[in-house]
C-alpha cells in the first residue's frame, strides 16, 4: 500500500422510513442555514495514527490541536454556530460515539482532520476525501471497486474496538438509503473539499495528487450532512513533520481551514434559505400546507437539512420535503398520485436523475417502501 490515510470517522447512522408531516412554514434563515459543525481530530487513545519521532507529537496530538484552533476561531467569528468536538482529549472515541455526536447534534457539517503518511518519505502534500462512487466524469468507473484495499486499511480503525458487533452490512433498504444521501450531499461535499485545497494547499503545501479523493470509508456512506476528511500533510516527510509539530504551524493551518469553512458557510446559507423557499412555493406566513391523508410518491433522498427547491441537489425536480416531528431528516418526495401505477409510470423518469429512487405510500402518519 502507497497510500495510508489513516481514518477513525464520520458519520451518521440512520435510516429507516419515519413518520411524515410537510415542512411547517415559517423557520428563519438562521433556523435553517449552516448552524451546528462537529469537527472530528481523527484517532485518540490508543490509537495514535501515525507515530511521530516522539510520541508526544503522534498523529492524534498534531490534530487534537489543530482541531481546536480551528473550533476556537469558528466561535470568535461565528457566535450563533455551535461548534462540537468528537473529542477535547486523548480519548478513543469508537465509530459509534463520533456517530452519535453528529447526529444527537444535528451536523450541518462533518470535518475530520488528520495527517498522513507514506513508506516513501519524498511523499507529500494536502487532500481533501470525499465519499463518491462513481467518477463523475466515467460513469462506468466504479470507485468503491477501486478504492476496496484502502478502503480495509482505514476501516481497520475497527480492531481498537473492543465490540464490533454493530459493523454488519447494510440490509438492501440501507444501501439504497444510503445512495440517496450521497447524491444529496455530493455537490456541497465536494465544494467544502475545493475549497479547502485551495485554501491549506498553498505555500509551503501544496496539493497531494488532485487534491480532492474519492473513497469509501466504512461510515462515510452514512453520512446525512456534508462530510470531508482532510489531509493536512504527510507526517512520514521529514519537511512537512517540522511544520505538523509547530504550534505556530497548527495555528497557520487551522486559519486555512477556518477560511475554507467561512467561505463555505456563506455559500451554504445563500443556498438554504428558508424564505426562498416558503416563497417559492407560496405558503403563507402562518397557514400550515394541506395534508394529503393518501397517496403515492417517488422518495429521492432523506437528508438532515431543508433544501430550497431550487437547489442543485435536487436536479430540477419539484418534490415535497416530509419530517415528522420527532425526526431530523427531511425526506424529498416527488409526486402525490393517486395510484401505485400513476407512480411507477413516473418512476424511470425520476431514475434518470436518482438512479436509486423507489416509490412509496404515504398513508396519514405513515410512509411505506412500495415493492
Amino acid at each position: 500500500m502507497d497510500i495510508k490515510l489513516l481514518f477513525s470517522t464520520i458519520m451518521i447512522s440512520l435510516m429507516a422510513l419515519l413518520m411524515p408531516s410537510l415542512h411547517i412554514s415559517g423557520q428563519t434563515a438562521a433556523d435553517v442555514g449552516l448552524r451546528t459543525v462537529v469537527i472530528d481530530p481523527g484517532h485518540g487513545g490508543k490509537d495514535p495514527g501515525t507515530t511521530g519521532p516522539d510520541r508526544k507529537n503522534d498523529e492524534k496530538h498534531i490534530v487534537l490541536k489543530i482541531s481546536k484552533f480551528l473550533g476556537e476561531k469558528i466561535k470568535k467569528e461565528y457566535p450563533d454556530v455551535k461548534v462540537v468536538y468528537t473529542r477535547t482529549g486523548d480519548t478513543f472515541p469508537k465509530m459509534t460515539d463520533r456517530i452519535r455526536t453528529a447526529h444527537e447534534n444535528n451536523a450541518d457539517l462533518f470535518i475530520s482532520i488528520h495527517c498522513n503518511a507514506n513508506t516513501k518519505k519524498t511523499v507529500s502534500g494536502s487532500s481533501a476525501h470525499i465519499l463518491s462512487r462513481k467518477d463523475t466524469r466515467n460513469p462506468d468507473r466504479d470507485l468503491f471497486d477501486e478504492n476496496l484495499e484502502l478502503t480495509k486499511l482505514e476501516n481497520s480503525v475497527i480492531q481498537f474496538e473492543e465490540d464490533q458487533s454493530s459493523y454488519t452490512e447494510d440490509s438492501p433498504e440501507d444501501q439504497i438509503l444510503n445512495s440517496l444521501l450521497f447524491h444529496a450531499n455530493f455537490d456541497h461535499s465536494i465544494l467544502f473539499a475545493q475549497l479547502v485545497v485551495d485554501n491549506l494547499a498553498t505555500d509551503p503545501f501544496h496539493k497531494w495528487g488532485r487534491g480532492i479523493h474519492q473513497n469509501d470509508f466504512h461510515l462515510l456512506k452514512k453520512m446525512t450532512c456534508p462530510a470531508v476528511l482532510i489531509e493536512t500533510a504527510f507526517l512520514s516527510n521529514p519537511n512537512e513533520r517540522q511544520l505538523l509539530i509547530s504550534e505556530k504551524w497548527q495555528e497557520e493551518i487551522a486559519e486555512r481551514l477556518f477560511k475554507a469553512f467561512k467561505e463555505y458557510k456563506t455559500r451554504y446559507d445563500s443556498s438554504v434559505s428558508s424564505s426562498d423557499y416558503d416563497e417559492e412555493h407560496h405558503i403563507p406566513e402562518t397557514t400550515q400546507p394541506e395534508i394529503v391523508e393518501e397517496y403515492f410518491g417517488i422518495q429521492i433522498m432523506g437528508l438532515g437539512r431543508l433544501l430550497k427547491n431550487n437547489d442543485p441537489a435536487l436536479k430540477g425536480l419539484d418534490v415535497r420535503p416530509v419530517k415528522a416531528a420527532d425526526s431530523n431528516i427531511y425526506k424529498y418526495v416527488y409526486g402525490t398520485f393517486g395510484t401505485r401505477q400513476e407512480a411507477a409510470d413516473n418512476l424511470a423518469s425520476v431514475r434518470r436523475k436518482f438512479p436509486q429512487a423507489f416509490i412509496v405510500k404515504v398513508s396519514g402518519t405513515k410512509v411505506e417502501m412500495v415493492k
